[in-house]
C-alpha cells in the first residue's frame, strides 16, 4: 500500500510548485518579449513605410507619413481634435538643453528652422527638416545629413507655453514659447 502520509510527499509537492512557477515565469518572459517586439516591429513598419513610399522625396512627406502610421498604430487615425496636433506647438520657441541653445520656428506646414543661439557649438549653422506630432511625441527629419529615420522624442512637463522633449540619449531639451502662430486653422472651436 503506498504512503499517504503527507509530510513524506511535502519536499516532492514543494518540487512540482516550484517547477510550476519556474515554467510560468518563462512562459511569461516570452510572452512579454513577443508583445513589446510586435509594438517595436510595427513601429519600424511605419518607419520602413514612410522611407520608402512613393512620393518620399522631403523631410516633410517622410514624417507626415510616419505620423499617420503612428496614429494608426496607436487607435486614434480618424479622430478629429480641436485643433489640429500642430496648432498647439505651431510658432517660434527658444530651447535649451545643458548650455546651448536656439532658436526655432516651428512651422505649421510641417517644417522647422532652427538657428544656434548662445552657448551652441561654434561650427553649428543652422537646422532645418520637417517635424510632426505623432502620438505624445515629436517627429524630427532634417533637410541636412540624416533624414531617415526620424528622430523621436517624447513630450512631457507640458505646460501653457513650455514643454520638454526627452532626447534619444536620455537628455533634456525645454522649450519656452517666445511667440505663438496664428490661423484660422488654430483657431479654438
Amino acid at each position: 500500500m503506498p504512503d499517504l502520509n503527507l509530510r513524506t510527499w511535502r519536499p516532492a509537492i514543494r518540487f512540482v510548485a516550484f517547477a510550476a512557477l519556474v515554467v510560468g515565469l518563462i512562459l511569461l518572459t516570452f510572452a512579454w518579449r513577443a508583445l513589446t517586439k510586435h509594438k517595436v516591429t510595427t513601429t519600424l513598419n511605419c518607419l520602413d513605410q514612410a522611407a520608402n513610399s512613393q512620393p518620399a522625396n522631403s523631410a516633410l512627406t517622410a514624417v507626415d507619413k510616419y505620423a499617420a502610421c503612428a496614429a494608426k498604430l496607436a487607435g486614434t487615425e480618424g479622430v478629429t481634435p480641436d485643433r489640429p496636433p500642430r496648432c498647439r506647438y505651431a510658432g517660434v520657441w527658444t530651447s535649451a538643453r545643458g548650455n546651448a541653445s536656439y532658436r526655432i520656428s516651428l512651422n505649421l506646414d510641417g517644417s522647422f528652422l532652427a538657428e544656434p543661439g548662445p552657448g551652441a557649438p561654434a561650427m553649428q549653422t543652422e537646422i532645418s527638416g520637417a517635424w510632426a506630432v505623432a502620438g505624445n511625441a515629436l517627429a524630427w527629419a532634417y533637410d541636412d545629413g540624416a533624414v531617415w529615420p526620424p528622430d523621436i522624442n517624447p513630450i512631457f512637463a507640458e505646460s501653457e507655453g513650455a514643454f520638454s522633449l526627452r532626447e534619444v540619449n536620455g537628455a533634456v531639451t525645454r522649450f519656452t514659447l517666445l511667440e505663438r502662430t496664428t490661423s484660422e486653422a488654430c483657431a479654438k472651436k
